[in-house]
């Protein structure tokens, strides 16, 4: 399963009682393996190196938009939602976060249920559905995300922070909600 390359020493504290192992798999993902066996649950978590910042011009908005739109189906999984449900049901959560540059996906599930739930979580990177019914709530609800920031006094003081940098700088660039014209995404469905 992982190819090549040296073992990385992992820096921990003395307390720390789990045990690290980073591999590379072969389509060249970074993988860091934690076994603690003291726990009841696991979890897996993939981080993206693309957040806000590579959002093209005229979409802003559209990392922040895709990381809603990865968890509803694959091809392997079409049902929508089932995956939020398998998690659910299983005791765990889901979560996703977009930022500057990096979006991560994550969750958390029974131990004896995380081999199906990682299956199903990796589909979505391998073959998502993004059906034209789900574009169109997910674009509500990413603006609705939007629009309950605009009432934070830190992120309009984000937002005036951009606003002044440098208009050729991806900070410069929208960081939350939807700010983009429901007709390009449509191009994407």
């Amino acid at each position: 399963m992982a190819v090549g390359g040296s073992e990385v020493e992992i820096l921990k504290p003395r307390c720390d009682k789990r045990e690290y192992r980073r591999i590379v798999l072969p389509n060249c993902l970074e993988v860091l393996l934690i076994s603690d066996p003291e726990t009841d649950k696991v979890a897996a978590s993939m981080n993206v190196s693309v957040g806000y910042f590579s959002d093209p011009d005229g979409l802003e908005g559209l990392a922040h938009f895709l990381e809603h739109m990865l968890f509803y189906a694959s091809e392997k999984y079409p049902v929508e939602d089932s995956y939020s449900k398998y998690i659910t049901e299983h005791g765990g959560s889901t979560n996703a976060y977009t930022t500057s540059e990096h979006t991560n996906f994550h969750f958390d599930v029974n131990a004896d249920c995380f081999e199906e739930a990682l299956n199903r979580f990796a589909q979505f990177f391998i073959s998502p559905l993004m059906s034209p019914d789900a574009t169109l709530r997910e674009i509500k609800a990413v603006d609705s995300e939007n629009q309950k920031n605009l009432l934070s006094d830190g992120w309009r003081m984000s937002q005036l922070q951009k606003h002044l940098s440098s208009k050729n700088h991806p900070y410069h660039k929208f960081s939350t909600g939807e700010h983009f014209d429901v007709r390009h995404v449509l191009i994407f469905v």
